[in-house]
């Protein structure tokens, strides 16, 4: 065996099995998270240094091909369609008991209203960036790996998802109080849905998650929100 080729297998198996790197790369992405969409870019890149280091495959990735594109589809819509149900219907309404509608700072995306350009930028951005980034990081590592950490049993997977979906929430501080329940209600709804479409599918996710964000962008453009 050639030196290179035993130094590739040593860092694959590192990334892969050893305990203190995984939290490392966890504390690490969550860590930049503070700092914002500059943070959360560098979060990316180094995801995917991770992900080409480890020699990572779609399927551990959790983006393998579903076994039916239409219904994957259908079902995401609808539990999009459920979601932005209960949320208008009633957690909303409950959220807005405790802090008033315009807590919520929606500022950086002023330039989005009434710009068609904007919008479009924002859209293809939130697609890459919110739907397939973020469930790649929180959901597809971040979540996973916690759970494998503390054992990966049934209360592993449930103290993760309390944790993600709590961080998940507080680092979207920017969007002020009602940001944060809401990213940390929304986080924690992908969260169960990735376990319980069997931990290893995320295009429910990435649909679902860039559905609401297409959904978001385009109230801003016409000033619904």
């Amino acid at each position: 065996m050639s030196t290179h080729k035993f130094t590739t297998d040593k860092i694959i198996s590192q990334l892969r099995t050893n305990k203190s790197l995984i939290v490392l790369v966890i504390a690490l992405l969550i860590g930049l998270g503070v700092f914002g969409q500059i943070g959360f870019f560098i979060a990316i890149i180094l995801m995917l240094i991770v992900h080409l280091l480890r020699k990572t495959t779609l399927f551990e990735l959790g983006l393998q091909r579903p076994k039916s594109w239409v219904k994957t589809i259908l079902f995401s819509l609808l539990l999009t369609v459920a979601i932005l149900v209960v949320f208008n219907l009633l957690l909303n309404p409950l959220l807005f008991e405790f802090f008033p509608p315009d807590s919520k700072d929606l500022s950086r995306y002023d330039a989005i209203k009434g710009n068609t350009s904007m919008l479009i930028i924002a859209l293809i951005s939130s697609w890459i960036t919110a739907a397939f980034a973020e469930e790649i990081i929180w959901r597809g590592y971040i979540l996973k790996n916690i759970a494998k950490l503390l054992g990966d049993k049934d209360y592993s997977w449930i103290i993760s998802l309390i944790i993600t979906s709590t961080l998940f929430g507080l680092l979207h501080f920017v969007q002020g109080p009602i940001g944060i329940f809401q990213t940390g209600i929304v986080g924690l709804i992908f969260g169960i849905i990735f376990i319980l479409n069997g931990k290893r599918n995320l295009w429910m996710n990435i649909i679902i998650h860039g559905t609401i964000d297409t959904i978001s962008m385009i109230a801003i453009y016409y000033g619904m929100v």
